[in-house]
């Protein structure tokens, strides 16, 4: 006499979810039986990327077979392809084409967009994106073309639900004398019906090969949109950084974590050059005083080697001690530095007195820093000393810190 034993569907479910990321795994679940087919085509075709004419037209044969699976898409990725040269593909066609299925595409929440022109696309289609827009909450783009600032504002004010937005080398060809107006003059509408939902960001990654004070400028405009709780900035325009003082203090303390990354250090004649820059305002704009709930603090990009030479390679730390000195969290757990060197000399050059000295202060007691030391070096066992040597001379420089709390660094 046979016995059948059938598992709960809740422990099926579950079972399947941890095959999230494996396609053929998830393929066999849906081929096993009809109770299996729906978490497996929930995870089959969450994420769809459509890359060239080819992808949408295949995408489209499959919708029109099984209406059922355009619910299961929650990430739209459309990413044009590069040329053998690598430059990507002038070719808009094919996002014109793909547009025809948005309106059957309601649950995205996260759309992709890479290489793509947007003001080469038709009117129909930035139309249907406009539709498609409303319920997504997390946005990335990459290498994103637009005519005038002016459409990259209009662009980001149609995302009433977003709430993260990563911002990676969009670009466009003019600047707008006055990007935040429409064509008549007048300021443009914020949040104005109740039947919108309100933009609140929780998350802003934002790269120096763009402009981060158009993006900046734009949320600040937006009331209740800039209460973020995790900020990634990578900042270009050393003389305009009253927009991250007025971004860092609008976040209050919703702010509970941010990775501040550093260009290259301006040349001498340049109007962002130390020697040119206001010290107290730098100071003043780049204040950690208004966010007491910060929890991790990463500093990016600190190119210290000896080809930078003078003021130019100290410049990056009046940044870092600048905001260190004012940090008023006392729920401070993560502190990290990522520094480049050639030669551990070029460590001895930064005013480590300064650095131990914020490093001492009460909110620090107990914290666990880091410092990661990219070392340019060509003899793996030269490298070895070097890391060594890295060791021993930044533990050497904060002695006061050390009595409070724990120093961690590793080379890389």
């Amino acid at each position: 006499m046979s016995s059948h034993i059938r598992l709960p569907p809740e422990l099926c479910d579950q079972t399947i979810d941890h095959l999230w990321d494996d396609p053929d795994a998830l393929r066999a679940c849906s081929l096993t039986c009809k109770d299996w087919l729906p978490s497996s085509r929930y995870h089959l075709f969450r994420n769809v990327r459509l890359r060239h004419s080819d992808d949408v037209t295949r995408f489209r044969a499959l919708l029109d077979s099984n209406p059922t699976i355009a619910p299961c898409v929650r990430k739209l990725s459309l990413s044009a392809e590069y040329n053998c040269g690598g430059a990507a593909r002038e070719d808009d066609a094919w996002v014109n084409s793909a547009a025809e299925l948005f309106s059957v595409l309601q649950h995205v929440t996260t759309l992709a967009l890479a290489r793509v022109r947007w003001h080469a696309l038709s009117g129909r289609t930035r139309a249907a994106f406009t539709g498609l827009f409303k319920s997504v909450r997390q946005l990335f783009l990459f290498e994103v073309a637009f005519d005038t600032s002016r459409d990259v504002v209009a662009f980001l004010s149609a995302f009433p639900a977003l709430r993260e937005l990563y911002f990676h080398a969009v670009s466009w060809a003019t600047d707008s004398p006055a990007p935040f107006e429409l064509e008549d003059g007048s300021d443009a509408p914020l949040d104005t019906t109740s039947k919108i939902p309100r933009m609140q960001l929780s998350y802003l990654f934002l790269d120096p090969t763009s402009s981060p004070t158009l993006v900046t400028e734009w949320l600040l405009r937006r009331p209740g949109s800039h209460a973020l709780q995790t900020i990634q900035l990578c900042w270009r325009e050393l003389g305009s950084t009253k927009a991250v003082g007025a971004l860092l203090r609008a976040s209050g303390s919703a702010l509970e974590s941010l990775h501040v990354e550093f260009p290259s250090p301006p040349s001498p004649s340049s109007p962002s050059s130390p020697s040119h820059l206001d010290m107290d305002a730098l100071r003043d704009d780049l204040s950690l005083a208004h966010n007491p709930q910060l929890r991790a603090l990463h500093f990016g990009g600190l190119d210290v080697r000896a080809a930078q030479q003078g003021t130019r390679r100290l410049f990056p730390w009046v940044w870092v001690t600048a905001m260190l000195a004012q940090v008023h969290s006392r729920h401070l757990q993560e502190l990290s530095f990522m520094l480049e060197i050639a030669d551990v000399r070029d460590l001895r050059a930064l005013d480590w007195a300064r650095i131990d000295a914020a490093l001492g202060r009460e909110e620090f007691r107990g914290l666990v820093v880091v410092f990661r030391v990219c070392v340019s070096c060509e003899r793996p066992r030269a490298g070895v000393e070097m890391e060594k040597e890295v060791r021993r001379e930044i533990g050497e420089r904060l002695g006061e810190f050390r009595g409070r709390g724990t120093l961690c660094v590793s080379c890389i």
